[in-house]
């Protein structure tokens, strides 16, 4: 198998890559940069295999090279370089992310133009001088707007009238990402934030939990009650679950100086949440221990939980898509880390691959009927 990059918006298989640049090393000592060695001015470096968390689930690793779950290649990771093909947006700031957590001050891009572009602007962005990209003015007017929306803003449910800090579920920090909160269900609905009459609309939920009631705030939980598959009721045990953060545009009042009241737009992030009874976490649970073991047939898998048909194709594709490599460990790795994937994504609750007609006859998915234990969320 060629060792080429593919993935959306491929580069027609021109390498592009991302490296530390060793031009200021020069400047500072020629003879060091020649020897590899490092003088006290340059910025000290983490191990090369350093990857953040936020990549690593992106992407199925498979030794040096990253994919797609469906197969097709992200990147490959080089130690000193990082390589690919693709001028996708996400590829791209994955690799500043990893330079980044490298601690490379300073990188040099080569590559199409596009792609060069997308790493100058990812790369100063994340605080990391960029070579081998002249911007345009607009350019440079486009990454100073983007550096002063970046200023530390709340969450769409905190912009208030005095853009007061963050609400009550981002002000925890204990809480982990996608912690499952649960508690007996007290109340929930429309109010405005922490029921402060000069506060713009938003949702609550009140839970009873072991260490008292708690409430948490949230917009988009209002739409979460209505697309229950569950549909909790007060007194009902449930869990709460905040599965991803969508970039949101929000209208926020300020009073300046000398107390005029301004209003101004701000960019900034609105939790997706799912509200589900305490059984749907359960049985998800069980089910997402049944994808993670590839000893049990698909068929008696399929049958035990109907509600993971798709998956268990998503399963499938991934076989198909792992005998492009030669190695059977690889194959086997690859479809581990997607089987893997697909599992957490049905513990945490989030919808489960839809299954087209055409992937099943009408026999079939009349012999496989949605069990309440587990209801689809589609």
């Amino acid at each position: 198998m060629p060792d080429q990059d593919k993935g959306p918006n491929a580069s027609n298989g021109a390498e592009n890559s991302i490296h530390p640049s060793k031009k200021r090393l020069q400047e500072r000592d020629p003879h060091a940069a020649a020897s590899g060695a490092q003088t006290t001015e340059a910025r000290p470096t983490l191990p090369t295999h350093t990857v953040p968390e936020e990549v690593r689930r992106r992407f199925v690793q498979v030794k040096n090279k990253y994919y797609f779950p469906d197969g097709a290649r992200a990147f490959t990771d080089r130690g000193t370089r990082l390589t690919t093909a693709s001028e996708n947006t996400e590829v791209v700031r994955s690799l500043i992310l990893i330079a980044e957590a490298r601690g490379w001050g300073e990188v040099t891009v080569r590559g199409t133009e596009r792609f060069r572009r997308e790493a100058w602007f990812a790369g100063h962005a994340a605080g990391i001088e960029v070579r081998g990209y002249t911007p345009t003015e607009f350019e440079r007017g486009r990454l100073v707007r983007t550096l002063h929306r970046q200023e530390p803003a709340p969450t769409e449910d905190s912009v208030t009238a005095g853009d007061r800090q963050a609400d009550a579920e981002v002000q925890r920090p204990t809480r982990k990402p996608e912690e499952l909160i649960t508690g007996r269900l007290v109340d929930h609905g429309s109010a405005t934030y922490r029921h402060d009459p000069h506060e713009p609309m938003s949702y609550f939920v009140k839970i009873e939990a072991d260490r008292g009631e708690r409430t948490v705030w949230g917009v988009d939980l209002g739409r979460a009650f209505k697309e229950s598959l569950t549909k909790p009721e007060i007194g009902d045990d449930v869990g709460l679950r905040a599965v991803r953060q969508e970039a949101v545009k929000v209208r926020a009042q300020k009073r300046d100086g000398v107390g005029e009241l301004i209003e101004r737009e701000l960019e900034t992030h609105r939790n997706h949440w799912i509200v589900e009874k305490r059984s749907f976490f359960d049985a998800r649970a069980q089910a997402a221990r049944t994808v993670r073991d590839a000893s049990i047939d698909p068929k008696q898998a399929v049958k035990n939980h109907p509600e993971l048909v798709g998956t268990y194709l998503q399963v499938h594709a991934a076989e198909l898509a792992a005998k492009r490599f030669r190695d059977s460990q690889d194959r086997e790795r690859f479809v581990q880390q997607v089987r893997s994937a697909l599992a957490d994504s049905v513990a945490r609750g989030e919808p489960l691959p839809a299954v087209r007609l055409r992937e099943r006859s009408p026999a079939r998915a009349a012999r496989t009927p949605e069990r309440d234990s587990a209801p689809v969320r589609s």
